[in-house]
């Protein structure tokens, strides 16, 4: 009797461990090779690509980062719209703060990308509360205040997180037409 309750103990350890070898391998196959796909995809400009969309069909897909990924996709395509509603997607269904930041983030630049500083500057905050270490959305809430005197009082450009001074990369660069934002790392795939 104590030898089949082994032989039975062993049979289910080994039948599980196959379970769990297959499992890792479509998680694999069916979630993380897309991911990576796609990121790549993007970075090289094919916006045609449906990694991310097969990989949000798989079990183990975490939606908040296919939206994410999707958001920037949509984002380095200059179709701002899209990438602000999928960013706004992760911001409401993620429980990530990381990802949360990123996504104001991303929100801010495209804010300020369509020239509306005021509503850039709250996203940028929201980031900021979230993660108040993240210098590169500390500096576009600065470039804000800076370039759009007229628009932040006093008050406003005191509430921004204090930072080291730094130079303008391009000064000759216009940011109220929406060039040189999202250039740090939220702006990339996950």
């Amino acid at each position: 009797m104590r030898g089949r309750k082994k032989q039975a103990l062993q049979i289910i350890l080994f039948v599980l461990g196959w379970a769990l070898f297959g499992s890792g391998i479509y998680y694999k196959w069916s979630y993380l090779d897309p991911i990576k796909k796609g990121n790549q995809a993007t970075q090289e400009n094919r916006f045609d690509n449906q990694d991310y969309e097969v990989a949000g069909k798989s079990l183990f897909a975490s939606q908040d980062v296919v939206h994410f990924n999707l958001g920037v996709r949509a984002f380095k395509a200059e179709n701002l719209k899209r990438a602000a509603e999928y960013f706004t997607q992760v911001v409401q269904e993620t429980r990530s703060e990381v990802l949360k930041a990123k996504a104001y983030y991303n929100l801010g630049n495209i804010l300020a990308a369509i020239e509306q500083p005021k509503e850039a500057a709250q996203m940028y905050q929201s980031a900021l509360r979230l993660d108040p270490s993240d210098w590169e959305t500390k500096y576009n809430l600065e470039r804000l205040y800076v370039f759009n005197p007229k628009t932040f009082g006093e008050g406003e450009k005191e509430a921004s997180m204090e930072q080291e001074p730094r130079e303008e990369p391009n000064s000759a660069q216009d940011p109220a037409k929406g060039k040189g934002w999202g250039t740090g790392p939220n702006s990339r795939g996950i």
